[in-house]
């Protein structure tokens, strides 16, 4: 029940008492005497119980605190209202005595003995909030309530939150105490946020916060110096609910995939912040583990069947709609996030009801068996899953097109090769070591709908110029994407913004995977390329593919970059 409707109930009650009380005072009015002997005890009283909150209220609440504000702590213990049936039976009484009014002067004195009885219930309201638990119970339900009218429009979180005040000092307050490396503080707020129990029309704008709050604990930690340890534990109990939420959602994919880019983008800032000397590696390697730990619960939460699951909330999939897990896949590719390529086998389940049995560094291609299992003929799989993921598709031209977009932001976001990757930041998911990134690349590479060079200018073309039809699998992606930014501080970007990404994601699906195989028909495709997409594509390859920056020409720089493809599967082949 929201405190705006205990408030309102608690003035009806109020109101009726004091109704019934007048009621008394007209048929059993008391004579001057007895109203000023009855009064003189309910005044000592009600001056005690006065002093009393004084006395609370001035050693648990600092005056510069908004959180909690002023308001909410009146609105939790009622003290407007309290005082103000005292103001009234001091007016009735006085007004009664000097208008020799026994009826005025009896309701007075029948008022003073209400205000006594329900101060006593404001003071134990107070008291509660004197202790740690009983502020984080009122501040709970205090921002869960913000949540759910920004929810039901009062307020729109998606955009700025300047709609909500509450939200706005909730915030101020996080920032202050991240600020002051006050862990206590940071604490009690993020349990304040993560404990808010919020209905599932405020879930969207509850995940939005949720991503700011863990954006200001990531910052303070890289540029502020706040303590990492402290940090990364609360962000992992905001990762834990959002997750959470997401489960209440009908259409979870687009706040899981916005908080896997961010998982992601969060481990590469840290990264280069480390290597450039702005934050301390010690905050970055915790925020570097914080990103693929966290990663990997996501994985967990989206695969049918996890290798392991570390609690109930792991067991099933979040996303069981073709669309969602396209969407989520999408994103969860972007920004070289750790487990990219392991996530594959859940989408691969979910699209098709069957086990991927395959392994991805031995160089077997998910997305090409995928294909196979589609729209493969006689071979394909007849699942009520490969059904619903056909229909999603509507034929294999859309499959192509969808997973060639998908690589083309994959690629275009990798982190930058030539940046030193400190000892101490790897983590097993999160290293320079160039076969894993040959097998995130291979994950796409593979997918080969096209042989030759004139097929790939073909496909290229399409990219640059096609329109998915409405209705696809890549526009029901793109529209379920629009106006949700989750204040996600790396913005989503479209593939056709990114052309020396299109060619590149082409010319991967013609290089060698193999270091004995011809790449006449990769060398074929560069060579037609007018020269300033050559460049830009150069340009690219030189940031995310090793080896690419130390050729000198275009043309070079992308087929040796691309030679990373031949490293996955090196310790199957013969001779090895």
């Amino acid at each position: 029940m929201s405190g705006a409707v205990v408030q309102r109930r608690r003035q009806i009650v109020l109101c009726v008492c004091a109704v019934v009380l007048a009621l008394v005072a007209i048929g059993y009015p008391r004579s001057p005497d007895d109203v000023v002997a009855g009064t003189q005890f309910s005044i000592a009283f009600f001056a005690t119980l006065l002093t009393g909150e004084a006395v609370i209220f001035a050693l648990t609440f600092s005056a510069a605190s908004s959180w909690p504000s002023l308001r909410a702590i009146d609105s939790h213990i009622a003290f407007r209202e309290w005082v103000l049936i005292g103001w009234f039976a001091a007016l009735f009484t006085a007004c009664g005595l000097l208008g020799d009014n026994r009826i005025s002067a009896t309701y007075g004195a029948l008022l003073f003995l209400l205000a006594n009885i329900f101060g006593i219930f404001s003071f134990i309201r107070l008291f509660g909030l004197a202790s740690v638990g009983g502020r984080n119970r009122l501040l709970c339900r205090t921002l869960a309530e913000a949540l759910g009218q920004a929810g039901a429009g009062v307020g729109s979180l998606s955009h700025g939150f300047e709609n909500s005040p509450i939200v706005n000092t909730y915030l101020g307050a996080i920032s202050q105490a991240v600020t002051s490396n006050d862990p206590s503080a940071v604490r009690d707020l993020v349990d304040q946020l993560v404990e808010a129990e919020v209905a599932v029309d405020a879930a969207e704008d509850a995940i939005t916060l949720h991503i700011d709050v863990l954006h200001r604990l990531a910052r303070a930690a890289l540029v502020s110096g706040a303590d990492p340890i402290q940090a990364t534990t609360c962000a992992h109990a905001l990762v834990d609910s959002v997750v959470r939420l997401c489960r209440l959602l009908p259409e979870p994919a687009p706040p899981l995939g916005a908080l896997s880019r961010y998982l992601a983008w969060l481990a590469n800032t840290a990264l280069l912040m480390s290597v450039r000397g702005v934050a301390s590696n010690r905050s970055a390697r915790e925020l570097v583990a914080l990103s693929t730990d966290a990663r990997l619960k996501i994985l967990r939460c989206v695969d049918p069947d996890p290798k392991s699951a570390t609690d109930r909330d792991e067991l099933g999939t979040l996303l069981a709609e073709p669309l969602q897990v396209l969407l989520w896949s999408s994103d969860f590719a972007e920004f070289h996030g750790a487990h990219q390529a392991s996530a594959m086998y859940g989408v691969y389940e979910i699209l098709t009801g069957t086990k991927f049995m395959g392994n991805y560094w031995d160089g077997a291609s998910i997305l090409t068996q995928l294909r196979q299992s589609l729209f493969g003929g006689n071979d394909a799989v007849t699942t009520a899953a490969a059904d619903a993921a056909r229909a999603a598709f509507g034929g294999v031209e859309e499959y192509d097109h969808f997973w060639a977009l998908a690589s083309v932001t994959a690629l275009a976001t990798l982190r930058d090769c030539r940046v030193a990757h400190p000892p101490e930041l790897v983590r097993p998911e999160f290293t320079p070591d160039h076969q894993l990134l040959g097998a995130y690349l291979r994950t796409f590479a593979a997918h080969r709908y096209f042989t030759t060079a004139d097929q790939g200018r073909t496909a290229l073309l399409g990219l640059l110029s096609r329109t998915a039809p409405a209705g696809s699998a890549s526009d029901r992606v793109h529209h379920s994407r629009v106006g949700r930014t989750y204040r996600v501080p790396a913005p989503h970007v479209e593939p056709h913004q990114r052309p020396a990404a299109m060619i590149l994601a082409v010319a991967c699906r013609l290089a060698p995977l193999a270091p004995d195989e011809d790449d006449s028909e990769l060398r074929g495709f560069l060579a037609t390329l007018p020269s300033a997409g050559l460049t830009a594509t150069a340009g690219l390859a030189a940031r995310v593919l090793p080896g690419a920056a130390d050729e000198n020409g275009p043309l070079e720089a992308i087929v040796t970059g691309l030679k990373v493809l031949t490293l996955v599967g090196a310790h199957t082949r013969e001779g090895t």
